[in-house]
């Protein structure tokens, strides 16, 4: 088997020599930011390098580790992802919104969509 493939890396992922310990890396800051909301250590959690890579049911990601431990003190998590694919699935079809947009957007358009949608 490929192992671009073996690892769930796609056209789309960055791939370089140090890959898998980044991933450790911003795997466990996102879920250090959680657990300091959790616990009330923080308001505000952000990881500008998480979400690299792309989660399924069976293959988490740091987002997905992330909403599992927020969900461990917390009933619902809003999860929003500004390179949005599709509108769901079964059970979640239609909790997803999907706005296509235009290559070149400028940012007053993507605001003008994006504070309507949240």
């Amino acid at each position: 088997m490929n192992a671009l493939k073996l690892f769930n890396v796609r056209d789309d992922c960055l791939v370089f020599y140090s890959l898998y310990q980044l991933c450790q890396t911003y795997a466990a800051e996102s879920v250090g930011g959680a657990v300091k909301l959790n616990h009330k250590l923080s308001r505000i959690a952000i990881n500008w390098v998480g979400g690299l890579h792309h989660a399924k049911k069976c293959e988490a990601s740091d987002i997905v580790l992330a909403i599992l431990e927020l969900l461990k003190y917390h009933k619902h998590v809003l999860y929003v992802d500004i390179d949005i694919r599709d509108i769901g699935c079964e059970k979640g079809k239609y909790y997803d919104v999907n706005v296509p947009l235009d290559d070149g957007i400028d940012d007053a358009s993507f605001q003008s969509l994006f504070k309507p949608i949240i």
